[in-house]
């Protein structure tokens, strides 16, 4: 006879299954029925349902009828109400598996599907999210998730249901377009239409990349990436990867033709759509450009540069009237023209003060100046960004880029050196993390408490922001094998999102607790405005949250655990979030 166990986990937990590998964890959740939460208006909160059945069933998040190929199985219906406020948005997502770098299926994906098929004594986890409307009224609100089963034709019954709670705070969250956190992720279009089979800016590609937009805005994100010359990052090398072939190349958004007489004519036209298309999601303090400076070479292998008397590989295509071929541009006077129309182009459109050159983790101190003060001769108006894994750019540059973007293990290094820089550099200080350092960080293997501490630590580091490289720099088949240039590189390093079948993206945990952890900022940032003395009322956060005081001993290079540095105790934060928001709430 089918019997099925179910419970409630929080937001944070990831569930995995695999060969000689049991999630203990489990195990709790599944004796545990009711859960309570924090929030403020203008909010959400999430949990996770889990499910066990002792036979194969199906699990449904909707209502249409369901009918399995595997024949006569129980279906179990979930449904989640708030008790009086049936107009609450309420989403449920089936948590879809991958397999990560240890072949260990791990929870990540945050599917569309309304059914799907449980194998027997695996667990199941759902996503439910609650949206709380700004008008709601402080206080304690509860609700409900009724199970419900049936086989084929039999009348559906209620097997049980599962409470929580909701204590709403008198404080209202700004919304995404308004936060303060600096989100700088950056997006990858040309792979967006690889993988969603669009050709590449047609109407068909906007609408796919609109969704992705989109997506980003609800996150908070500010910068809008363009890419204005062909391959600016080599493909990542993605031609070394032997063993899963993937192309990871990224094309410029800027046709150039070459009349009959030679001169060179510029269509800024798709540029200018993507440009606009950010803006209308909230996507607008920041316009950053790839394609200008430190392109990334591969001379061994044939990514050099084109241009020989110019000082980067930077790479122009343009079709040439005259004979009806596309030919790259081979002097250096050729690419001066090119930059400085680009940099009149932003004049003209009033964007020029969001614009900033990005180099990409440079790593030769005099080439980069260099290239660098040619730029700055070139086009007078550009100012400039630059990601840094290298700690000496820090000294080096202080004084000539407006945006300083260090690597965490570069953070560590010249901790003294950028306290000092945060008050007196022209533009923003963040901090990025990538393949490296191993903690935190949002890879498929990483607790996902890691992903909300970006947030959190940014605050603590009193940065601007944060960055990422990798929305959706995708291998070949993402959903099937996400697992690509392992060591080098460890599986969702390229992503926090997946392609849809239906031309949305997939969000993930990893995702929704990324926004969690931009939110506690915003929070910390309150506290920060309505407190003069905030360091003392925040002291019982940091006590809580970070082990360690020291940013520096977050480098790799100390040899300390995640445990010695920060809690991986969700209690912890859920704690937090009841603090902070009291104590606005108070104000």
């Amino acid at each position: 006879m089918f019997s099925l166990q179910y419970g409630l986990a929080d937001e944070s937990y990831k569930h995995c299954y695999g060969i000689d590998y049991a999630d203990k964890g489990a195990e709790a959740f599944l004796q545990s029925h009711t859960i309570s939460l924090v929030a403020a208006r203008r909010d959400w909160v999430a949990f996770q349902v889990l499910l066990r059945g002792n036979g194969e069933f199906t699990v449904s998040v909707g209502d249409a009828p369901v009918f399995s190929p595997k024949g006569p199985i129980p279906n179990v219906r979930l449904k989640a109400v708030v008790d009086g406020h049936s107009e609450w948005p309420v989403k449920m997502h089936i948590i879809g598996f991958i397999e990560d770098d240890d072949r260990i299926m791990k929870a990540d994906i945050l599917l569309n599907d309304e059914t799907v098929h449980v194998e027997p004594d695996k667990v199941q986890p759902i996503w439910v999210e609650i949206c709380i409307p700004k008008e709601a009224k402080a206080g304690i609100h509860r609700g409900k998730v009724g199970l419900f089963i049936h086989t084929m034709f039999e009348d559906e019954v209620c097997i049980g249901s599962l409470e929580f709670e909701l204590v709403v705070k008198d404080v209202v969250m700004p919304e995404p377009s308004e936060y303060g956190f600096h989100l700088d992720l950056w997006q990858h279009p040309s792979n967006i239409s690889r993988k969603h089979e669009v050709h590449l800016w047609s109407q068909e590609h906007f609408k796919v990349l609109e969704e992705y937009i989109k997506s980003l805005g609800e996150l908070g994100q500010k910068a809008v990436t363009v890419i204005v010359s062909e391959i600016p990052w080599s493909g990542q090398r993605c031609f070394r990867v032997t063993n899963y072939l993937s192309n990871l190349f990224e094309y410029s958004m800027i046709p150039v033709e070459r009349n009959a007489q030679g001169r060179y004519s510029f269509d800024f036209s798709v540029l200018k759509r993507y440009i606009e298309l950010c803006f209308q999601y909230g996507i607008d303090k920041e316009i950053e450009v790839f394609g200008l400076v430190n392109i990334w070479i591969s001379q061994e292998d044939g990514y050099g540069g084109v241009a020989e008397d110019y000082p980067d590989a930077i790479r122009v295509r343009y079709y040439d009237r005259a004979d009806g071929c596309y030919k790259y541009m081979k002097s250096a006077e050729d690419i001066k023209c090119y930059i400085k129309a680009l940099e009149g182009f932003f004049i003209e459109n009033g964007w020029i003060d969001r614009v900033r050159v990005v180099a990409d983790e440079p790593s030769d101190v005099e080439l980069y100046r260099r290239r660098l003060n040619l730029l700055k001769e070139i086009a007078p108006s550009f100012k400039y960004k630059t990601a840094i894994n290298h700690a000496v750019f820090i000294s080096e540059f202080k004084d000539e880029i407006d945006d300083f973007v260090p690597v965490l293990p570069c953070v560590c290094e010249e901790w003294e050196l950028l306290s000092q820089l945060r008050g007196s550099i022209r533009g923003r200080l963040m901090w990025y993390v990538c393949c490296w350092p191993p903690i935190p960080n949002t890879f498929i293997s990483s607790p996902l408490l890691e992903s909300r501490l970006i947030g959190i630590l940014t605050a603590y580091m009193d940065f601007d922001g944060f960055l990422r490289w990798n929305y959706t720099v995708w291998p070949e088949r993402p959903r099937e094998r996400i697992s690509y240039r392992f060591p080098h590189w460890k599986a969702g390093d390229t992503n926090f999102v997946y392609p849809g079948n239906d031309g949305r993206p997939l969000l993930t945990l990893r995702y929704k607790n990324l926004k969690r952890g931009i939110e506690d900022f915003e929070l910390i940032n309150m506290v920060k405005k309505l407190y003069p003395d905030y360091p003392k009322r925040l002291e019982k956060i940091w006590d809580r949250i970070l082990f360690s005081k020291d940013i520096r001993d977050f480098h790799p290079s100390i040899g300390k655990k995640a445990e010695g540095l920060y809690s991986l105790d969700y209690e912890d934060y859920l704690y937090m979030r009841g603090i902070l928001l009291d104590l606005i709430a108070e104000a």
